[in-house]
This record gives C-alpha cells, sequence and structure tokens, in this order.
C-alpha cells in the first residue's frame, strides 16, 4: 500500500503544504527547522550523511508523507521526522506499515541492532503506532520542551533486532 523512495530536495514543497504552523513542525521535527520552513533548509538537512530521508508514496503514486533514519555510532539507529502529511491518510494503519518497513530496513539492510526514536507524551495515537511495531518506552528520563505557553514532555522508545 505504501513505498519508501529517496526523498529529494524538490519534494519540500509537500513539508510545506502538510505543516502549516510552529506547534505541527516541532511536533514532526523538534527544533531541527524553524517555522516557516523553506528549501534551504531542507537542502541543509538533506545534507547530513548520518540521514537517510525517505517520501512515504502511496499505492495512487501520491506522496502522502516522510520519515528519516539517522545513523547513530556501532549498531544504533534512530527514526525521526515521520509524519503522514496527508491528513486524510492518518488513522487508516499506514503508520504502522511504515513503521515496520522503517524497521525491516534498519535491521535487515543497515544490519543495525537497535532502534531508537522520540515522541512526546501527548502524542498516545502515535505512541500504540510504535508499541504495535514492537517498540517499548526506555528508561531514560523525560525532557521536557517549551513550545509556546505549553511544556511537552519527549519519551524515549526502542526495538532491538531479535
Amino acid at each position: 500500500m505504501i513505498k519508501l523512495e529517496t526523498f529529494k530536495i524538490e519534494d519540500w514543497k509537500h513539508i510545506e503544504k502538510w505543516i502549516s504552523n510552529e506547534s505541527e513542525l516541532i511536533q514532526f521535527a523538534g527544533s531541527i527547522f524553524s517555522f516557516p520552513i523553506d528549501e534551504t533548509q531542507i537542502e541543509s538537512y538533506l545534507s547530513h550523511p548520518n540521514r537517510m530521508v525517505f517520501k512515504i508514496v502511496h499505492a495512487n503514486q501520491q506522496p502522502i508523507g516522510m520519515a528519516e533514519i539517522y545513523l547513530e555510532e556501532g549498531h544504533i539507529a534512530k527514526l525521526a521526522r515521520i509524519l503522514i502529511g496527508e491528513k486524510t491518510m492518518r488513522g487508516k494503519g499506514i503508520g504502522t506499515q511504515l513503521i515496520d518497513k522503517l524497521t525491516k530496513y534498519t535491521f535487515n539492510t543497515l544490519q543495525k541492532k537497535r532502534i531508537l526514536l522520540n515522541v512526546y507524551q501527548w502524542n498516545i495515537g502515535a505512541i500504540k503506532c510504535y508499541e504495535k511495531a514492537g517498540f517499548s518506552k526506555t528508561d531514560k528520563p523525560i525532557v521536557y520542551i517549551k513550545v509556546g505557553h505549553q511544556e511537552w514532555a519527549t519519551i524515549e522508545m526502542e526495538k532491538y533486532c531479535k
């Protein structure tokens, strides 16, 4: 139902369409970008050698999101900047398919032994998706970030290669 393709600089226009405010950008990307997102930021982001960025393409050939695998030292990778940008495609199990594809690619192709990710504690849908894909919360202390007048708690989750 979905496939992963290499995210290219010209794909940045999709992110611009999917992200309409600063809170959405922080939810998707943390503090790596500033709002409004632009091509220069994406170009710098894509140039990092440890970053593998994918465009998520639906069976109808339309881009519906993006995701990143960040290669850490040793046998660890991190899933980051996971976004089903097309709001009509959310809640249909695509996130679970995506995490499954990213996990298999990380373990089988990249030969990593452990995958980490961070998620905001209030993002219950994402947490359930990650748990369904076999991730569990780590013992790492919760990190808080300030977003407007709110504090968002960030938790870390992990999955080990079997």
